[in-house]
């Protein structure tokens, strides 16, 4: 700083304190102005700012990931996070240092024992400031469900002939909210069986589907159960089966059709004991001739059936039109 003396005799003292009033001044906002950047400096950034879990069942987890940053131009010392009951932090390990312009991640879970509404804060405590950094929590959790329901209610099969076989699918669909893994599958009775499906897990809306078979040994009714457990000792879902057991024909049906363009790969044929369908596959795996003989026929019934051609990629076609076969 330049002084400027005006000689003016014996009232120089002023002119003298006004300069160093001056130059205090000029310390004061430049101690501020320091201040204030180092403040600026060491400032943390969160994102998000607010951390919300929506919809969340009781006993699941459900997590989401949190950017802590360092936009500043001095390092910055993080030495703890805490955040409420009910909720975890992982992917932190006390003490971390951020060097400016860097960040790291850490995630927060979130795991509700029971229903309602919960708002707590997140604090972040580094050596930029004595007040912790605080984030704004808030997860609602509702009723946990996890259910499984079937398409068929029951699964019957007509008339099948003694040493053939007859096929229908059943879907199971997980209609709950959380996830449901399904353990076993059984059939009780005999001259039934189940295929597909096994141990699986599905989440909430997803399906999975299961071959049910009936293979007769003798005419006559048959009746069994088909139970899904789903981890508990009492099934999750109960299908009644019923199949009727035929004599056989001593004749076959012997389907022929004509061949689709080169890009098919195979066949498969359907058939049905009633006009229109539905339509259940007879033909084990791939068909690869225009031909095909249906051996397991009851005598006296007539059946209805149906081909559709399969590409490489295992897209089917639609189905032919529907050829009648009245067995002797």
């Amino acid at each position: 700083m330049v002084g400027i003396i005006v000689k003016t005799g014996k009232c120089a003292r002023p002119i003298l304190l006004l300069v160093l009033m001056g130059f205090s001044s000029a310390l004061s906002s430049r101690a501020s102005a320091a201040q204030e950047q180092s403040t600026a400096a060491a400032a943390l950034e969160v994102v998000p700012n607010v951390i919300r879990f929506q919809e969340v069942p009781v006993g699941e987890t459900y997590t989401q990931a949190v950017q802590l940053a360092n936009p500043g131009q001095t390092p910055i010392q993080i030495n703890r996070i805490s955040v409420g009951a009910g909720f975890g932090i992982s992917g932190f390990a006390s003490p971390l240092v951020l060097l400016p312009g860097s960040s790291t991640n850490l995630t927060v879970s979130y795991r509700p024992k029971a229903v309602g509404h919960l708002a707590v804060e997140m604090k972040i405590i580094t050596s930029a400031d004595v007040a912790p950094v605080t984030v704004d929590v808030t997860a609602t959790a509702i009723g946990g469900a996890a259910e499984l329901s079937a398409s068929e209610a029951n699964v019957r099969f007509e008339d099948v002939a003694v040493g053939g076989r007859s096929v229908k699918e059943v879907s199971l669909t997980n209609t709950g909210n959380r996830d449901v893994r399904i353990s076993r599958i059984s059939v009780s009775g005999g001259d039934f069986s189940v295929s597909r499906g096994g141990q699986v897990s599905l989440s909430p809306g997803q399906v999975t589907n299961l071959e049910v078979g009936f293979a007769p040994r003798e005419t006559g009714g048959r009746s069994a159960t088909l139970s899904v457990f789903a981890g508990a000792a009492t099934p999750a879902v109960q299908i009644p089966l019923a199949g009727a057991g035929a004599e056989a024909a001593q004749s076959a049906i012997r389907l022929k059709w004509e061949e689709s363009p080169l890009e098919a790969q195979g066949y498969r044929v359907y058939r049905s004991s009633e006009p229109g369908g539905p339509y259940q596959p007879i033909s084990t795996g791939g068909v690869n001739s225009a031909e095909y003989t249906d051996t397991g026929v009851a005598a006296g019934h007539t059946y209805y059936y149906v081909v559709t051609s399969v590409d490489a990629n295992n897209y089917e076609s639609e189905f032919s039109e529907q050829i009648t076969a009245a067995v002797p």
